[in-house]
């Protein structure tokens, strides 16, 4: 039984094309969906010369958490006719890793989520979020890839 579904978002056409799936299994079985955007850290981007500590300005924070809350809103306006439950939520950290933690101490049944389509290379440097997920995520993951998107 699929009795919740996490969707993170981050307001590409992926992570929308995802919030449609989730829709659509969520109908099936009559599942709440959270929709989570996250904003990574500071301090969890790669660096080779930044000082330990870092003072982002107040008014930075306050436009990342304004992003944040339109991707929602813009994510959530997919969902307007969904008449299962449906949450949102902001958080603040390592997306794969957060993702992951939520995923596991909230009882998610399923994470469904867009995949950014970086080549092997470029997800080698730069990191997978999609990646880490489904390497470590505890409940089955559904990824929406780029070919799909305008399927």
């Amino acid at each position: 039984m699929i009795n919740k579904i996490l969707v993170p978002t981050d307001g590409s056409e992926m992570a929308l094309k995802a919030a449609k799936y989730a829709k659509t299994v969520g109908e099936k079985f009559d599942s709440q969906i959270t929709l989570l955007h996250i904003i990574q850290n500071y301090y969890d981007l790669p660096s080779f010369s930044m000082p330990d500590t870092v003072n982002i300005p107040r008014s930075v924070l306050q436009n990342l958490e304004k992003s944040g809350e339109l991707i929602l809103e813009k994510t959530q306006e997919i969902l307007a006719d969904y008449e299962g439950r449906l949450t949102t939520r902001l958080e603040y950290g390592p997306p794969g890793k957060l993702i992951v933690d939520i995923a596991a101490n909230e009882g998610y049944s399923l994470i469904i989520m867009g995949r950014r389509g970086l080549n092997s290379f470029a997800g080698f440097l730069l990191g997978s979020v999609s990646n880490h997920v489904v390497h470590y995520a505890t409940c089955p993951t559904l990824i929406v890839k780029a070919s799909e998107v305008n399927s």
